[in-house]
């Protein structure tokens, strides 16, 4: 395998505030606590920074919460070794986190593990001791979002799996939700895909980690800890009893300063507005950055009139002192928002860095203006960024001479202009450009001389020029159209070389299940994509296989 870079910049769709951070720090350094994405040097300076403030939650309390939940989705004895580490004052961790996919959901969530092992590794080979943590968001209640995996079916198209359920987001925490139909997802990806010589191989992995005993969180804990297990990839479960009941005062902070913290997010986020981005997460009066959590479902608070209250559960309702005393009584019911959470993590992990997507390096922006209440400094560390190129793809790549970045940039329509150019039809489209430009110019040119002595006449050239520059660029297009039909493998190409490489118009790794990978590649191609991938490469890394 070799790896080849491709600049965000040259990217369609990316975040604006991530290119600044990546390319230029210094016009957003105001709105970040400290860089560790350029260098070594600077990721060992936030570490020594973290090892003189460590986080203030007990360690052995810690460990014990972790153990269990590891224990409980099978995870292998690296894991454990790593856990043991954790007990030390002097171990580090490098975290990541994300929503329960379904299978795993999109690639890039395994690009975000991957990103942590290699960090921890690279912080140990300097000397340190560092483990690497993925957080489980068990608490979300976006279902529709995790529910769905895609595939390249075995005849090349892409489809999708579906876990069944309600098609409309309720309160319910996806983490609670039982994988009990689980089966019927199974059997259709038998059927379909994924495709590839160790196809059978990933189905049977899927089907002993994700079973129909297991709920949501088990499901992708258990799939985790199969590809991460052997690197020590400690799982933390959003939803495990009782680390929350034992930071009281990180939520007593946000209920007694709530005023204060809304404006400081209001505050930043003008500022933002000023650098001309959008804030990533809208912040209203009402704001309160918490969540009441109760049984399998939880409730958004807001605050009016002195009191927090949730709009679709009207019995919760609360002062601020009712809630305080909550927090007093060791109740486990309060939840973080996503600018709360990782603060929450910090509090209870020494975490180095927090390695997110570019969504999330874009919120850090808020996060970092109100981890102050906390005596908090926040570090973001961006994912890599991967497009897997497989060899059909590569051969056709080769054969059409393009670029990757041609097929992630270009419209069909356009790669196929880019390819005619390159054929023996070039010299007629080239007539056909010089022909409408010597049109263009001379009924410009002819319309300005009878303008000067009628010009209801020349009023009406100008509608019969449009017509005219209209049809001729039809007929182009028609003539660069059938050209390529008569060549009729290169439209099926051309189709799966954007299906592969961007399929819906998105990111490969927004759209394809890794388990697509792996059944194609095998078991080992984590290990082989960390052999590759550099981390502190600010750019999109392309894979050739």
């Amino acid at each position: 395998m070799k790896a080849e870079c491709i600049d965000y910049r040259q990217l369609p769709g990316q975040n604006p505030l991530f290119l600044e951070y990546l390319y230029q720090y210094d016009r957003v350094s105001s709105l970040y606590s400290c860089p560790v994405h350029f260098n070594l040097e600077h990721l060992k300076s936030r570490a020594d920074s973290v090892l003189r403030n460590p986080p203030p939650y007990p360690r052995d309390q810690l460990v014990q919460l972790l153990t269990e939940f590891n224990r409980r989705v099978g995870a292998g004895e690296q894991v454990f070794r790593n856990l043991e580490k954790l007990k030390s004052p002097m171990t580090l961790a490098v975290v990541t986190g994300h929503q329960l996919g379904f299978f795993g959901g999109p690639a890039f969530a395994v690009y975000k593990a991957i990103t942590a092992v290699r960090l921890a590794q690279i912080l140990e080979e300097e000397g340190y001791s560092a483990v690497p943590v993925f957080w489980l968001a068990s608490d979300d209640s976006d279902f529709q979002e995790v529910r769905s995996a895609s595939f390249f079916s075995n005849e090349g198209a892409l489809f999708s799996v579906s876990y069944p359920g309600p098609r409309k987001n309720d309160a319910r925490m996806v983490g609670t939700v039982s994988l009990g139909a689980v089966g019927e997802c199974l059997h259709r990806l038998e059927k379909r895909g994924p495709e590839g010589e160790f196809h059978a191989q990933v189905l049977k992995m899927l089907q002993e980690t994700y079973t129909r005993t297991r709920s949501f969180q088990e499901g992708l804990g258990s799939w985790l800890a199969y590809l991460f297990g052997s690197h020590g990839l400690i799982l933390f479960d959003a939803l495990l009893s009782g680390y929350r009941a034992a930071v009281p005062s990180l939520f007593a902070v946000a209920i007694e300063k709530r005023r204060a913290i809304v404006e400081a997010l209001q505050e930043r986020a003008e500022i933002l507005k000023e650098k001309g981005f959008h804030p990533q997460v809208r912040v209203e009066d009402s704001e309160s950055l918490i969540f009441w959590m109760a049984g399998q479902k939880r409730y958004k608070l807001e605050y009016a009139e002195q009191g927090y209250s949730n709009k679709r559960r009207q019995s919760l309702k609360f002062s601020q002192r009712q809630l305080l005393n909550e927090l007093d009584s060791g109740v486990e019911n309060l939840g973080p928002n996503v600018l709360l959470r990782p603060i929450l993590q910090d509090h209870l992990l020494p975490t180095v860095v927090y390695v997110g997507g570019p969504s999330e390096v874009a919120y850090f922006a808020q996060v970092n203006a109100i981890s102050p209440f906390w005596n908090m400094e926040m570090a973001v560390f961006p994912r890599v960024g991967i497009t897997v190129v497989d060899r059909k793809a590569q051969r056709l790549l080769k054969k059409y001479e393009l670029q990757v970045s041609d097929v992630l940039n270009l419209t069909p329509e356009e790669v196929i202009q880019n390819v005619v150019q390159k054929t023996e039809s070039t010299q007629i489209v080239h007539r056909f450009d010089r022909l409408q430009g010597d049109l263009e110019s001379d009924l410009e040119s002819l319309r300005a001389d009878i303008g000067r002595t009628d010009p209801t006449v020349a009023g009406m050239l100008e509608g019969a020029q449009r017509k005219i520059l209209y049809q001729m660029e039809k007929v182009q297009k028609r003539f660069v159209a059938n050209h390529w039909n008569r060549r009729a493998d290169f439209g099926h190409h051309l189709d799966y070389l954007h299906s592969r490489l961007y399929p819906n118009a998105k990111l490969q790794e927004r759209v394809i299940n890794f388990n697509q990978f792996l059944g194609e590649e095998g078991p080992h191609f984590i290990e082989r994509l960390m052999g590759v991938v550099n981390p502190f490469c600010a750019s999109h890394q392309v894979i050739y296989l």
